[in-house]
C-alpha cells in the first residue's frame, strides 16, 4: 500500500499510536475512501511494518459491507504468489468494533499516478510489467478466484520497479459473476471492465475477464494514456463488442492485445499462463531503459480524468457487486469478536470511551431511500455498500426495466448515480421477492446467511452457514426457478451461534440453461406452522401462507436471501 501525501484526509481518524488488539499499532493513515480507511501500522512485538484497512465505524454493523471485507480476506489467503499482497490477519478490534485486514504494506506508487506523472513506458518494462501481473493473476485463478477490478489504481510499483509490481484490492473478487449492472454511474467509472462484466457474451464472469481488462491496462502502460472505453451505458457497451483501435501500438504488442482485447472471451488467450508465455521479440538495440525501470520524464498528456466509485477504490473497504463468497466458510479466519461489554477505550485515548461517531447524513438518507422506494411486485433492493457520494445496491426482480427506474430517480433524488447489480428471477420465483420486500424494515434483525458458490454445477454440493440469528427459530427455504419450495431445514447442522449445511444440487431431468435459484434464511420468534417441513410447495400459495399464520399468532418474522445459479 502507499500513501498519497496529496490525499484528503479529513474524516475523524485513529491516532498514531493507537493499538489495535494489542497486536499492531498505528502509525499514520495513508488514504481515505467511501467505505473505509487506510492506515500503515507496525507489527508492536517486531516493529514490521503492514498496511491496516479499517471499516469505517457507520459500517461496522453493516452486514453486507463485513462481508464483503471478509471476502477480500478470504481471497488473500488463498493466494501466494509475490506478486499479489500479502495477506495477514483478518479480525475485529474489540475496543473499536470495527473490522480491519491486516497485509504486507508495499512502499510505492500505483501504476496510474506513474503514467501520469511519466507518461509510457518503455517495451522492456511493459513486458517486465505483463510478465509479473500475469503469473500473479494465473495464480489467484488456479484458486478459482477472479479479481475483477484490474486496473492501474489497483497495481502497486516498489521503487519505480515494475519487475516489483504488486496485485492490490480483491475487495470484489469472487468466483463468477451474473446479472445486470445498471447506471451511468458504471458505465463512466469502470474504463477497464469486460463486455462480459457488462452482461455481453453470456455475461459470465470467468478468469479471462482479467486477461480482458489486463490487455487495456497493458495499453495504457504502452501509450501513457488509456483507451477511452466510457460514455454512456449504450456507449460503453458498443465500444467491447468490437477490438479498440491499436494502431499506436508497439508492433511487438500488438498482436498479444489484439488477441487479449477480442469482445469474445472465447477467442482470448486460455489463461494468463499463456499471456506469460507468449513471445514479444527483443527490444530494439541502442535502448537504455532497463527491463524494470521507470523513466523519470513528464507525462505525454494529461491523463482521462476518471469518476470512480469510491466503493471500488483502493482505499475502500468494501468493494464489489454483492455479498458473495469465494470458499469463505472453509477458510481458517482469525476473527476475534466485539466485547459484550460496553466498549473500553483503544490504547492512547482516555478512560470512559471516545464519543459515538454520528452517522453520515448522506448515508442515511441514501439508505432511507433504498428502504422506502416501491419498484413494484417483483421487485427488491439490498444497499450492499453506501458511502457519502457512493452507492453499491444489489437487485432482485424479474425485469430489468425497474431497475433502470430507480436508477434515475435516485440521481434526482440523491445528486450521483448509484452501481445496481440485477440477479433476474424467473416470474414463478416472484412471490418469493414479494415476501422479502413485505419483512424489510420490520423490527426483527435479520439473519445472516453465507453461501460459497454463486454457481453450482449439478450434482455439486452447495455449503453454508445461517448465524446471527439469536434465540429465534431457522428455517431454510429452497426457491427453485419453477417457483417449487422446498423447506431445506433438516440439512442444517446443529450449532451454538450458527447452523451450517452442505445441499446436494439436482437439475430437473430434461431442464434446458442454467436455473436461476433462492436460497432464504427465514427466523421466527418461535415456529410458524406454514414453515414446516412438507411436500414441496408452490412459491405462489406458500409465501402468502406464511405471512398469513404468522400475522394470525402474531409471530415476527425476518429473511435473508441469496441467489445462485444451477448449471448443467
Amino acid at each position: 500500500m502507499t500513501w498519497d501525501p496529496q490525499s484528503d484526509f479529513t474524516r475523524p481518524r485513529l491516532s498514531p499510536g493507537t493499538r489495535l488488539n494489542g497486536i499492531y499499532e498505528i502509525d499514520q493513515p495513508i488514504g481515505l475512501g467511501g467505505m473505509g480507511e487506510i492506515y500503515k501500522g507496525h507489527l508492536v512485538e517486531t516493529g514490521d511494518p503492514v498496511a491496516i484497512k479499517m471499516m469505517l465505524p457507520e459500517l461496522a454493523e453493516n452486514e453486507a459491507a463485513f462481508t464483503l471485507f471478509r471476502k477480500e480476506a478470504s481471497a488473500l489467503h488463498h493466494i501466494q504468489n509475490d506478486a499479489v499482497v500479502r495477506y495477514y490477519v483478518f479480525t475485529v478490534e474489540p475496543v473499536l468494533r470495527r473490522p480491519y485486514l491486516a497485509m504486507e504494506f508495499v512502499d510505492g506508487r500505483t501504476l496510474s499516478n506513474i503514467l501520469h506523472d511519466n507518461g509510457a513506458l518503455p517495451f522492456e518494462a511493459v513486458r517486465s510489467l505483463m510478465q509479473r501481473l500475469a503469473s500473479g493473476l494465473q495464480s489467484a485463478h488456479q484458486h478459482g478466484i477472479i479479481h475483477r477490478d484490474v486496473s492501474p489504481d489497483n497495481i502497486i510499483i516498489p521503487n519505480s520497479d515494475v519487475a516489483r509490481a504488486k496485485i492490490i484490492d480483491f475487495g470484489i473478487a469472487r468466483s463468477n459473476q451474473h446479472g445486470t449492472v445498471i447506471g451511468s454511474g458504471f458505465a463512466g467509472k469502470f474504463n477497464y471492465v469486460s463486455p462480459e462484466q457488462l452482461g455481453l457474451f453470456g455475461g459470465d464472469v470467468t478468469a479471462k475477464s482479467d486477461i480482458y481488462s489486463l490487455g487495456l491496462v497493458l495499453v495504457q502502460a504502452l501509450t501513457g494514456q488509456p483507451i477511452d472505453m466510457g460514455g454512456s451505458h449504450v456507449e460503453v457497451i458498443e465500444k467491447r463488442r468490437r477490438v479498440p483501435e491499436l494502431g499506436a501500438i508497439d508492433m511487438r504488442f500488438r498482436p498479444l492485445l489484439e488477441k487479449m482485447l477480442q469482445p469474445d472471451p472465447a477467442n482470448r488467450p486460455d489463461s494468463m499462463a499463456a499471456v506469460a508465455a507468449w513471445s514479444l521479440g527483443s527490444t530494439a538495440s541502442g535502448r537504455s531503459a532497463g527491463a524494470g525501470s521507470v523513466p523519470n520524464r513528464k507525462g505525454r498528456a494529461a491523463r482521462i480524468l476518471r469518476r470512480i466509485a469510491a466503493t471500488l477504490l483502493l482505499l475502500a473497504l468494501a468493494a464489489g457487486g454483492g455479498a458473495y463468497y469465494f470458499d469463505a466458510l472453509q477458510t481458517p479466519i482469525a476473527l476475534v469478536p466485539p466485547s459484550p461489554n460496553k466498549p473500553q477505550t483503544a490504547t492512547g485515548e482516555k478512560p470512559g470511551g471516545p464519543a459515538p461517531q454520528p452517522r453520515s447524513t448522506a448515508a442515511d438518507k441514501i439508505r432511507s431511500f433504498v428502504e422506502h422506494y416501491n419498484g413494484g411486485n417483483c421487485f427488491f433492493l439490498t444497499p450492499v455498500a453506501i458511502g457519502e457520494h457512493s452507492a453499491l445496491i444489489e437487485g432482485l426482480g424479474s425485469s430489468d426495466k425497474p431497475f433502470t427506474t430507480f436508477d434515475t430517480e435516485f440521481q434526482h433524488a440523491i445528486g450521483f448515480d448509484p452501481d445496481i447489480r440485477v440477479l433476474q428471477v424467473t416470474d414463478r420465483q416472484c412471490p418469493a421477492i414479494a415476501f422479502l420486500a413485505r419483512l424489510r424494515g420490520g423490527d426483527a434483525r435479520a439473519p445472516h446467511l453465507d453461501i460459497d458458490q454463486e454457481n453450482v454445477r449439478n450434482g455439486d454440493v452447495l455449503n453454508g452457514m445461517v448465524d446471527r440469528y439469536g434465540t429465534r427459530d431457522v428455517d431454510l427455504i429452497l426457491v427453485s426457478d419453477t417457483g417449487a419450495v422446498q423447506n431445506l431445514s433438516s440439512q442444517l447442522k446443529p450449532g451454538t451461534d450458527a447452523k451450517s449445511f452442505n445441499i446436494p444440487m439436482r437439475r430437473a431431468e430434461g431442464a434446458a440453461g442454467r436455473q436461476p435459484q433462492l436460497l432464504i434464511a427465514v427466523t421466527s420468534s418461535s415456529p410458524v406452522d406454514a414453515l414446516r417441513p412438507g411436500q414441496p410447495a408452490e412459491a405462489e400459495q406458500f409465501f402468502p401462507r406464511v405471512l398469513t399464520d404468522a400475522a394470525r399468532s402474531s409471530k415476527s418474522l425476518s429473511a435473508v436471501a441469496r441467489y445462485f445459479m444451477l448449471e448443467k
